[in-house]
């Protein structure tokens, strides 16, 4: 029932990549409550996004898609065209179901939308590191399933 501590088992290392200061403050407060957890770097800017990504090699990049000097749909590209190794994880306050499923396609390796409840952040995080790919919450999942007629 309860998982054994493994003292050897590599925490998954995450950058936050979004222009609120007080948002990444936030999430990284949450993520770093998690034993298997670590930030280990913050960007406010898609370019910055990428630096971080180049210099501290993290496992995933959680990536808001509305920042300055680069958006995060450009921010995709250039770390794909690159063979970046790292998980893109979109957290985002577009709720646009075409926007998502665009998004999805590219390539991210899930998408989560602003409001969510703070655990579906930490579990997308893990799913994603585990390679899951096209990683949803809830929310999206519904948002996703429904039909504009």
């Amino acid at each position: 029932m309860s998982q054994s501590k493994q003292t050897n088992h590599k925490k998954i290392r995450v950058v936050l990549a979004d222009d609120h200061a007080v948002l990444r403050m936030g999430i990284r407060s949450l993520l770093n409550q998690s034993e298997d957890i670590q930030v280990i770097g913050e960007a406010s800017t898609g370019v910055e996004a990428i630096r971080a990504v180049k210099d501290l090699k993290p496992d995933v990049l959680l990536l808001d898609m509305e920042m300055p000097e680069m958006d995060g749909v450009e921010v995709t590209r250039r770390l794909q065209e690159e063979k970046a190794p790292v998980r893109i994880l979109v957290l985002s306050a577009y709720n646009d179901r075409e926007y998502i499923q665009e998004t999805l396609e590219m390539g991210v390796a899930g998408y989560l939308i602003k409001d969510e409840a703070p655990s579906s952040i930490v579990d997308a995080v893990r799913g994603v590191a585990r390679g899951q790919q096209g990683w949803l919450s809830r929310k999206v999942s519904q948002q996703l399933n429904y039909r504009h007629t």
